[in-house]
């Protein structure tokens, strides 16, 4: 390979490792890699990982880190964080006036989502009624929310894929305030205001962690010299600048799983066939039709939501797994992964001699019936 060749830096985070390799564009033929373990307990969460590995990787380059022009990250953080139940409170502030604000206030209510056995998406709610509220009466509402707990924010209008200037307005005051915030018309533009208020407050969910993940990551990058094109890997395969994980972080869902995809069918070139990805934390199943994956809303749990992606099962259960008690007779497994109770891992442990069955809750706020 000649020296100045232009490279690209690929990184994925799972539930376990996070890698990183760097390759020739032209040839695909790697330079230099590197793994670190998924830094879950990091002041950081995973971004410490994904940062870890793309320096080790930049110092492996040593002067052809200048040769980079363009990075690729696909992360299972977003899906593993709803997996897991890591979740912010969800303020949602829905809107309207006149004939529509009784329906609207019902449809924009969201019940709890169970997005992990034991973990539950419970938002917290506040309603405008006016066809003009003024910053004053949003910045009560927003006060409400905070009240009750609220992390982060939602807000859902009713036609606001028509005419989204109280959301905007609504998410413009609560990231005012540190709040951050979305906007249902930002993630759809389909109708239907109960399913738009539900994919909104998915995303406000994971908001937090996954800006975080960005700003960590993009700080990393600096200090590495590297001026290079973003991306992040979407559910639906294809590719968006990074900076759309601090605003749709749902869109990266199935990131990882579609990463995957895309790698098997340009390595293997699949026409028709499963794709099976086995990782630590969950265990993830897409189908091949022709050449294409098959795409179709992402669902969390049993909910739907207005996102396209790749149609991925995903089930908490993999290589790392804990078992849990569902009752005196009644096993289960995962969704929670023997790393983030800081254990290693049974299948990589010496059989056992009469063992002790100890039930534990691998992180504060979990369910004491892991075993």
């Amino acid at each position: 390979m000649s020296a100045g060749a232009p490279l690209a830096l690929g990184v994925d985070v799972g539930g376990t490792h996070t890698k990183a390799v760097a390759v020739s564009r032209g040839t695909l033929e790697p330079v230099a890699s590197a793994i670190v373990p998924t830094t879950h307990e990091a002041d950081a969460g995973v971004a410490e990982g994904v940062v870890a590995a793309l320096l080790a990787v930049v110092g492996r380059l040593g002067g052809r880190a200048a040769d980079v022009g363009l990075v690729g990250i696909s992360s299972t953080q977003a899906v593993n964080a709803l997996l897991e139940g890591d979740v912010a409170v969800v303020g949602v502030l829905g809107a309207a006036s006149g004939r529509e604000a009784r329906r609207a206030r019902r449809h924009a209510r969201i019940r709890p989502l169970e997005v992990a056995p034991g973990r539950t998406l419970r938002p917290v709610h506040a309603f405008l009624d006016d066809p003009d509220p003024d910053d004053a009466a949003i910045d009560r509402a927003l006060d409400e929310l905070v009240g009750m707990g609220a992390e982060a924010i939602a807000a859902s209008a009713a036609y606001s894929v028509e005419d989204p200037r109280i959301e905007r307005r609504i998410a413009a005051r609560a990231t005012d305030r540190g709040l951050p915030a979305c906007a249902g018309h930002e993630l759809t533009g389909l109708y239907g205001l109960e399913l738009r208020t539900q994919t909104a407050t998915v995303n406000a969910s994971i908001l937090p962690v996954m800006r975080e993940t960005a700003e960590h990551v993009e700080a990393a990058l600096r200090r590495a010299g590297i001026d290079a094109t973003c991306l992040v890997v979407q559910g639906d395969g294809g590719g968006a600048p990074f900076a759309a994980v601090r605003e749709r972080p749902i869109a990266t869902l199935f990131s990882g799983p579609a990463a995957s995809v895309a790698g098997i069918l340009r390595a293997a070139g699949v026409r028709d066939g499963l794709v099976v990805e086995h990782g630590g934390t969950s265990t993830n199943v897409a189908a091949v039709t022709g050449g294409d994956p098959a795409l179709d809303y992402v669902r969390i749990g049993r909910h739907p939501t207005c996102v396209r992606a790749l149609d991925v099962r995903v089930v908490g259960v993999a290589g790392g797994s804990l078992m849990r008690s569902e009752g005196r007779r009644r096993l289960a497994v995962g969704p929670r992964s023997a790393h983030v109770a800081g254990l290693p891992y049974a299948c990589f442990s010496p059989p056992l001699v009469d063992p002790e069955l100890v039930e534990i809750a691998p992180r504060p706020g979990d369910p004491a019936c892991y075993l």
